[in-house]
């Protein structure tokens, strides 16, 4: 009947559920613990192929994550041009790229990482993550999202 609440709970309705889905895909890949990466990983071939290594990929995606501010480090897949994608979504939504199938995050939101890391040791917690990852879903999410 309020149109100005109609519109707002509207506005909201990407954030929220943006929100949801994120944390989903993050506490996934944690899923059953620590999982090294498995023989014949596709994604790590697909990323040697088009980025020319997996040790330049990681360092790039560990720099996107040290984006200053609130958000989410993605490796995504792009169907329509077959192309693996770092980006930074702002927030929960704010550049969120239409179509780029979610393939690994990490919470960025300072809440993630403050109790366990001063936001000064940001670069801790990346670390840590990256140690705890179950590559095995990440790799499930690969084959989902190219299939």
């Amino acid at each position: 009947k309020n149109a100005y609440i109609i519109g707002e709970l509207q506005r909201r309705l990407g954030f929220e559920f943006n929100g949801v889905r994120n944390h989903e895909y993050y506490f996934q890949s944690l899923e059953y613990g620590p999982k090294s990466l498995p023989e014949n990983f596709k994604l790590k071939e697909e990323i040697e192929k088009q980025i020319s290594s997996f040790d330049v990929w990681l360092s790039n995606f560990k720099t996107i994550a040290m984006t200053r501010g609130i958000g989410w480090a993605v490796l995504g897949y792009d169907k329509q041009t077959k192309q693996l994608l770092n980006i930074w979504v702002d927030e929960q939504h704010i550049g969120q790229l239409n179509g780029l199938e979610w393939i690994l995050c990490i919470d960025m939101w300072e809440h993630a990482f403050v109790y366990d890391y001063p936001t000064s040791e940001k670069k801790k917690y990346i670390e840590a993550f990256f140690n705890n990852i179950n590559w095995k879903i990440i790799e499930e999410n690969f084959i989902k999202a190219t299939s």
